[in-house]
């Protein structure tokens, strides 16, 4: 059995959502151990944040494995973690197996309306719909699905005006 927030490469090491989110942030860019704090917590908008005794065993597991390698830089000796080529290799084929995070999302969805009914699963499964359709567009076509989705948008608000 397969965990929900976990993600499988072809090897069969199991990573979890927390573990692919910040080896795709060191992808963007080396950061600190509190640097990736704040920045899952933007992402959830303060919903949820690591503690120190989840992110900063994971950071060390990950240097251990060669994912990363930690730098220390400045007065402070700040500990920068920066992602090797083989955490770039890891994270690349496990963007390439996006169907499995598709169905890890509807496992959780069909979970969310078991507990809080289809009517509010119905509105969530079309927004996932329309994300999914929207990031498999060519890019020539995405300017112009940004125009429906402005003008969804603006619908949508006028229907919360009118409350």
């Amino acid at each position: 059995m397969r965990g929900i927030l976990k993600f499988t490469t072809r090897n069969g090491h199991a990573r979890s959502l927390i573990t692919l989110y910040v080896l795709h942030s060191l992808h963007c860019e080396p950061k600190t151990g509190y640097d990736l704090l704040r920045e899952i917590e933007d992402v959830t908008k303060g919903e949820w944040v690591p503690s120190k005794g989840t992110l900063y065993p994971m950071l060390r597991h990950l240097a251990e494995e060669g994912l990363i390698v930690p730098q220390e830089t400045g007065a402070r000796s700040k500990t920068i973690y920066k992602l090797t080529e083989n955490g770039e290799n890891i994270l690349a084929e496990i963007k390439k197996s996006r169907h499995q995070a598709s169905e890890n999302l509807q496992l959780l969805r069909n979970i969310h309306s078991e507990i809080f009914g289809e009517e509010l699963t119905s509105l969530a499964e079309k927004m996932w719909g329309i994300r999914e359709c929207v990031r498999d567009l060519p890019p020539e076509k995405k300017k112009a699905a940004a125009d429906v989705l402005e003008r969804c948008l603006i619908d949508l608000r006028k229907l919360e005006e009118e409350q």
